[in-house]
């Protein structure tokens, strides 16, 4: 059985009154059997593998990344730079 393979899109964020980050809109699809969850998550708990991985756990949902892969995936997420079909 292959690995499943998690693609995460950020979708936006939501402001507290100071205009810091509360949290990120994240759109996380598992190219396995093409699920989607929206996920919302504070900034502390996106930039680390772990936090991830528990978070998408809690939704059956499988994350394997160690942390340099979770950073390659959070940089690919929030690149400006269209994709070119």
């Amino acid at each position: 059985m292959p690995e499943p393979t998690l693609t995460f899109k950020c979708l936006g964020h939501v402001e507290r009154d100071d205009n810091s980050i509360e949290c990120y809109k994240i759109e996380v699809t598992d190219s396995r059997n093409g699920r989607l969850e929206m996920l919302q998550v504070a900034p502390r708990h996106l930039v680390s593998a772990r936090s991830m991985k528990r978070i998408l756990l809690e939704r059956c949902m499988f994350y394997s990344a160690k942390q340099k892969q979770h950073t390659q995936n959070l940089m690919e997420m929030f690149d400006p730079t269209p994709e070119l079909d």
